[in-house]
């Protein structure tokens, strides 16, 4: 039995973020995880495929995290959003999680988080690896 892989889309342009999240990624092989740390190319993919995980940074050079929120439970409402912050943006992202993102975390201390965070989402959510 072929089983889809889940689509989880991660938008970052700082580079040790993106190397520290890939990481924490590659321990789930259920994924099929696509990576951007373009504006544009961030509002193409939510435009043509629907997410079931985002991972986004509250600002990226030219948008909003808010607006990737938005833009990716249009597409599926069931999708969770994950939104990364700089400590100077705490406000934000509670702002955020009020309008429907799942959590945040502040960078670079919680980024560890994340992996708890996509462990607690794919179980509760039925996203978990199928089991052989």
């Amino acid at each position: 039995m072929v089983t889809q892989k889940r689509q989880l889309l991660f938008i970052e342009d700082q580079g040790y973020v993106v190397e520290r999240v890939d990481a924490i990624l590659a321990g789930f092989p259920q994924f099929e995880v696509t990576r951007t740390g373009d504006a544009e190319q961030a509002r193409k993919l939510l435009e043509e495929k629907a997410f079931d995980i985002v991972i986004t940074d509250i600002y990226l050079n030219g948008a909003s995290g808010l607006e990737f929120s938005f833009k990716t439970r249009e597409k599926n409402p069931d999708a969770c959003v994950i939104m990364i912050t700089g400590l100077d943006n705490v406000d934000l992202a509670e702002k955020a999680v009020k309008e429907g993102a799942f959590d945040f975390v502040i960078r670079p201390p919680g980024l560890e988080r994340i992996e708890s965070m996509l462990k607690m989402v794919t179980l509760v959510r039925g996203l978990a690896a199928p089991q052989d």
